[in-house]
């Protein structure tokens, strides 16, 4: 669960143009404000509330869990940026296979990457 609440603020942070460090950071922050009950969100009527953790998990565990989630997504981001600037006929290294077959990019690729995380 934390694997996939980090995949999808990071890559929502990614699309809107924020750089995969600060975008690490600001999830980070995020993840240790919702664990520390400072963090509100809208329910579904439309008021704030507390914004309940991902995960029934003490501050360190979930951190040491995000901390890892955060790393396999900088990575992949360091893995994409290297396949983009590689010659056209060079085969892209794939996190999956290392071949490159089934390759996915860009976002889709760490959500994939992410999904792959065991939580």
């Amino acid at each position: 669960m934390i694997a996939a609440f980090i995949a999808d603020r990071m890559t929502s942070y990614l699309a809107g143009g924020m750089k995969p460090e600060s975008t690490a950071q600001f999830t980070r922050r995020e993840l240790l404000a919702i664990y520390t009950g400072d963090h509100r969100s809208r329910d579904t009527s439309g008021a704030f509330r507390v914004t309940s953790p991902p995960e029934a998990l003490d501050i360190k565990a979930a951190m040491r869990k995000a901390n890892a989630a955060i790393i396999g997504i900088l990575k992949c981001c360091v893995e994409d940026a290297k396949t983009r600037t590689q010659a056209p006929n060079s085969t892209p290294r794939d996190i999956d296979s290392p071949s490159g077959a089934g390759k996915k990019n860009g976002l889709e690729g760490l959500k994939n990457y992410v999904n792959r995380i065991p939580t």
